[in-house]
Order: structure tokens, then sequence, then C-alpha cells
């Protein structure tokens, strides 16, 4: 029985600019990033079906404390020195993607999330995402 390598998180470029977790840089401070399919009855078949759960819209003080629970603070703190990228873990539930695996563990070397401007989750996808049946 052969084992699985050790699961290595995937560097993540965000540029939802109106996100907590987003840093100058296209960084995500994030702990742990979620991402789903925008429909929960159907599968995401593209990128558009796709969005990430954590997304926290930058609005209020409210909004911002509500999202402490998931800071990676070494990683906040990290972000601002010269050095090792910030990398969230990643749980993807979206199991028609190549990247997913059981766990729902995503094997991506790197991931973009994209949504510039969003206001709400769905309009934040996974630009990483890559359709298993379409290779």
């Amino acid at each position: 029985m052969t084992e699985k390598p050790p699961r290595v998180n995937p560097v993540v470029k965000c540029v939802v600019n109106t996100c907590n977790h987003y840093v100058p840089g296209d960084l995500c401070v994030a702990e742990n990033i979620d991402v789903l399919q925008q429909d929960v009855n159907n599968m995401s078949q593209d990128i558009d079906d796709t969005m990430c759960k954590t997304f926290s819209e930058r609005s209020s003080i409210p909004n911002y404390l509500g999202s402490l629970d998931n800071k990676n603070w070494d990683g906040l703190v990290s972000a601002f020195k010269p050095g090792p990228q910030v990398t969230p873990t990643v749980t993807c539930v979206i199991n028609t993607c190549k990247y997913w695996d059981r766990g729902d563990i995503c094997l991506a070397e790197s991931i973009e999330i994209t949504g510039k401007s969003a206001k709400e989750c769905q309009q934040t996808n996974c630009q990483t995402f890559s359709n298993r049946d379409e290779q």
C-alpha cells in the first residue's frame, strides 16, 4: 500500500480586494479557504460555478470582527516580511475539479481567487478550477 505524500497548502493569489482576509500584494490571510459550488444542487462544470465561501466583505467593524475567528495571525505578520508566501489551507468540495481529492483536499500547487470589488461570496470564483471531464 502506497502512502499519500503529506498535504501541502496551495500558494493562494487572491484579487478580491473587498474581502476582510485580503492583504495588498494579492495575499489571503485566512486560516482556511472554503471553495464551494455556486448551486448546491448541481456540481460545478466551469469557473463561474465556483465561489470562495470564506469571503467576508470588508464593509463594517462588526463584519471585520466576525471574520477574526478565521485569521492566520502568523501569516498576517509574515505577509509584511520578505520570505515565505502566506498559504492558507484550502478545503474544496467540488469533486468535478481535476485538483480535488478525497477529504475535500485541493491538490493544486497554487490557486487564484477572483472577484475584484465583490460584495458577496457568489461574486468570487476559483480561477484554478479545471473540469476533470474535459481533459
